[in-house]
């Protein structure tokens, strides 16, 4: 029997047994006693296939590497405010709302719209700093993982 193949043996007897032990009616210190005992194999045999390694490799799902952070939020923003300027007209239109208030939100809100606008043509083509830092940080781990 090779190495890998007592791994691909090991593996699913011992989580057959886990599931066994699970559903067959017993003391549950047995059933506990029973689970821990079948920890070993499973992680013998989980890391003799490499699925450990394989799980290192994936990337973490909350670090987003997005070169423009800051124009992205600044977008979002001005999305956001767009669509408050549409509930505005909407209100206005439909008078459900005293419309001086309504014009004066909306009067505030295309201000806002203007500052924003500002922004992004100040933050367009210039990439996060933190982003910058991320990636340098990333490639240096990633060309110490390669020579190890």
């Amino acid at each position: 029997m090779t190495y890998k193949l007592r791994h691909v043996i090991v593996l699913p007897f011992a989580l057959v047994l886990g599931a066994v032990a699970m559903y067959v009616e017993m003391n549950p210190l047995l059933r506990v006693l029973v689970a821990a005992s079948l920890l070993m194999p499973i992680i013998y045999a989980a890391e003799g296939l490499g699925i450990s390694k394989l799980l290192n490799v994936l990337p973490d799902p909350s670090v987003r590497h997005r070169r423009f952070g800051v124009l992205r939020s600044e977008v979002i923003q001005l999305l956001d405010l767009v669509r408050r300027l549409n509930w505005l007209n909407f209100d206005l239109e439909r008078g459900g709302r005293d419309e001086d208030d309504v014009k004066a939100e909306i009067a505030l809100a295309e201000r806002r719209l203007d500052e924003i606008l500002t922004e992004i043509r100040g933050s367009a083509g210039r990439s996060s700093p933190s982003t910058d830092e991320e990636r340098e940080s990333f490639s240096l781990h990633e060309s110490a993982q390669e020579q190890a």
